[in-house]
């Protein structure tokens, strides 16, 4: 399972970022890891825009991962907003990711 939620995904399945509906940033990730990168360096109203529309959790949870989304879903009820969200974010990614990684080592 942490293999699947690890592996790139097409490019339709991308998680794209955008500023404003109707407004890509040209900014996406097709991997988790990916994603935890991408956070660290997108626009913040990027993060505050998908945050308060849980666009990451549904797509983490696309990834396979009910787990990391059940987390997202929590942030985002706390209501963090600007450079805190994004760094809870980046911790919580980057900490999934890892946790991943030695799951599949441990096979």
């Amino acid at each position: 399972m942490a293999e699947k939620i690890l592996a790139p995904v097409q490019s339709g399945k991308a998680f794209h970022f955008y500023l404003d509906v109707g407004m890509p940033l040209g900014v996406s990730a097709s991997s988790l890891g990916e994603f935890g990168a991408k956070l660290k360096t997108v626009d913040i109203k990027s993060i505050e825009f998908h945050a308060k529309r849980g666009d990451f959790e549904k797509w983490v949870y696309m990834l396979g991962d009910g787990e990391l989304a059940k987390s997202l879903i929590n942030l985002r009820e706390t209501n963090a907003s600007s450079e805190k969200l994004r760094a809870e974010l980046v911790r919580m990614v980057q900490t999934r990711v890892r946790q991943l990684q030695r799951s599949t080592l441990r096979k």
